[in-house]
């Protein structure tokens, strides 16, 4: 390079995306930001990590940036960016392994995501009733095809149990099915 010249936006974007280690960096600040209460400046950040992270084959990087930029979507009000972050963020989870701790802080974003939703629903008159913990888990569950044997085993519950709760669940969606149930968790944002 001549000296005086400056590199392109280009050149830089390429040395940026070349390098690995920048995504756990970027992480790190957006975090740091987020904590500090700058969350606008942490989105961005995260949102520049999750987009190097996701050209490493670093899964784990990958899936603490989605889990951090979703809370800082969250923060920033933004519930649909949030709830995309986690969408991916279980995607990483289920194409790689991950640790125990990093599914079960997944779980967590997710039922903070979904409880936020279900008390607006529950305010704008459209729930009678706040759904559970354990009712948003068994509505997450119902999307995809476990009978309700393998939903029970997955939880640790028996089969009457997780009837019980569908049943609850059903009766504060005002559904009658699980199709209708997972349709109405859409349509409420819960899930």
């Amino acid at each position: 390079m001549h000296p005086g010249k400056q590199p392109s936006h280009r050149a830089g974007q390429r040395r940026e995306a070349s390098t690995p280690g920048l995504a756990a960096l970027r992480i790190a600040g957006g975090r740091l930001r987020h904590q500090n209460g700058d969350v606008e400046g942490a989105a961005v950040l995260l949102r520049r990590a999750v987009a190097l992270a996701e050209h490493h084959p670093r899964p784990t990087t990958l899936f603490l940036g989605l889990l951090y930029l979703a809370d800082a979507e969250l923060g920033r009000g933004d519930r649909p960016a949030a709830r995309a972050a986690l969408a991916r963020a279980r995607e990483v989870v289920e194409e790689e392994p991950v640790s125990t701790y990093a599914k079960r802080r997944l779980d967590e974003s997710e039922a903070r995501l979904g409880r936020a939703d279900a008390r607006t629903a529950v305010r704008s008159g459209v729930l009678a009733e706040e759904l559970t913990d354990r009712e948003l888990s068994i509505l997450r569950a119902l999307q995809g095809p476990a009978t309700q044997r393998e939903i029970g085993a997955a939880m640790f519950l028996s089969i009457n149990t997780v009837k019980a709760y569908n049943k609850s669940l059903y009766r504060k969606l005002g559904v009658a099915s699980r199709h209708d149930a997972v349709a109405a968790g859409r349509e409420l944002g819960l899930i």
